[in-house]
């Protein structure tokens, strides 16, 4: 790992910051993930095993659901209600575990 210091630019109407030409040349993609925090950001190349959760939308997705189902439960069913076999079919050979 190495440390350097960057200077962000204006590009357009955003900021924008070089990135070392050692991490393109080793990326195993052309998409990057960015994380960042108001102290920090990361970079880091997007992989295959990179899925929905790593979006950032994905949380605020769920919060969202989770705040109907608390306002609304009575919209809330069992499972067995509307599993089919066509979900047991889409699912096959999936383990809880996975992820």
């Amino acid at each position: 790992m190495s440390v350097s210091v960057k200077k962000l630019f204006r590009h357009g109407g955003s900021y924008a910051v070089d990135v070392p030409m050692d991490f393109v040349k080793h990326a195993s993609s052309h998409e990057v993930i960015l994380e960042s925090t108001p102290e920090k950001l990361s970079i880091r190349t997007k992989t295959e095993l990179d899925t929905i959760e790593s979006e950032p939308m994905f949380a605020e997705f769920i919060n969202a659901l989770v705040a109907d189902a608390m306002k609304h439960p009575e919209k809330l069913c069992d499972i067995k209600e509307v599993w089919d076999k066509e979900w047991n079919e889409l699912l096959k050979g999936v383990t809880a575990d996975e992820g």
